[in-house]
């Protein structure tokens, strides 16, 4: 994706995980090069705005990979998340994100996250004074179809969103109190939000665990980019067998060699608990491979 400063991001993009995007994860996924860019969970800007060197340490390991990062940050304070963006974007952030969909109880209680869904009003000034705040830089926007009903994106989110002009949109179809769960008609409602977000670019997520998922995704909903975050759990390389399969190849299996060999990596970098939830998405938790993994 190319933007009006000139920056450009890839179109198939790592979507950011709480409590996974972050230590071993980078670095052995940059090292493996199953990655163009890096998309760091949210930044929560709650009682200021953080100092310079706070924002630098918490950068930092994102840009040490060498590819472009976005950097997402969350909150209900305008004034500080805009300078909050314009500090970013001066540490190195090729973009910034608003995150407007974390569906999380403890952040919605907060006022942030999916609960700005409320508030549509709120995102278009928002977004408005962070792109003063950044000059030309790329700014985007993370959202859900809606708080309660999808029915809430047609009615006041996607007309706010249109009106601030974002460089970005990335539309995750299901609602805030939807959660995780499965729904009927997910490409649907993506589709509709494609409809109703013209001339902006937008990145799809929600159930992209396939490289057939995210084809899907693009050739129903005209979607310009698309985001897996949990598929990637089951398949790191998930990135690059999307990219393989758009130009008509058929990927490598991901062997079990592969997957205990990928496991070492995490062993030898990443703490246990990390290891654990690594390896029972990689084999299954019912597996004999996880089993005998347990043991270690």
């Amino acid at each position: 994706m190319l933007f009006s400063d000139g920056t450009s991001l890839p179109s198939i993009l790592p979507g950011p995980m709480e409590g996974v995007t972050a230590g071993a994860w980078l670095k052995i996924l940059t090292r493996h090069r199953w990655a163009d860019a890096w998309w760091t969970p949210f930044l929560r800007i709650s009682t200021g705005v953080p100092r310079r060197s706070r924002l630098s340490a918490w950068l930092e390991p994102y840009l040490a990979t060498g590819l472009p990062v976005i950097a997402q940050i969350m909150g209900e304070d305008t004034a500080r998340l805009a300078e909050t963006a314009r500090r970013l974007h001066e540490l190195g952030a090729a973009a910034v994100d608003l995150n407007c969909a974390c569906p999380s109880p403890v952040v919605v209680r907060n006022h942030a996250g999916g609960e700005r869904l409320r508030h549509p009003e709120w995102i278009a000034m928002t977004l408005q004074a962070m792109k003063c705040a950044v000059g030309t830089a790329p700014v985007g926007v993370k959202l859900r179809m809606g708080y309660e009903s999808s029915a809430e994106f047609a009615s006041g989110i996607a007309p706010a969103v249109c009106s601030a002009h974002p460089d970005f949109v990335t539309v995750h179809f299901r609602t805030v109190l939807e959660r995780y769960d499965r729904v009927p008609g997910g490409l649907a409602r993506l589709s509709a939000a494609r409809e109703m977000l013209q001339g902006i670019p937008l990145i799809g997520s929600g159930d992209l665990f396939t490289p057939q998922d995210a084809i899907a995704m693009r050739e129903k909903c005209g979607v310009d980019g698309v985001a897996p975050a949990r598929g990637m759990l089951a398949n790191p390389r998930l990135l690059v067998d999307i990219r393989q399969v758009m130009r008509g190849e058929t990927p490598p299996p991901f062997t079990s060699q592969e997957k205990a060999a990928l496991l070492g990596e995490f062993v030898a970098h990443a703490p246990r608990h990390f290891q654990l939830q690594m390896a029972a998405n990689l084999y299954g938790k019912n597996s004999p491979e996880f089993n005998a993994f347990l043991k270690k």
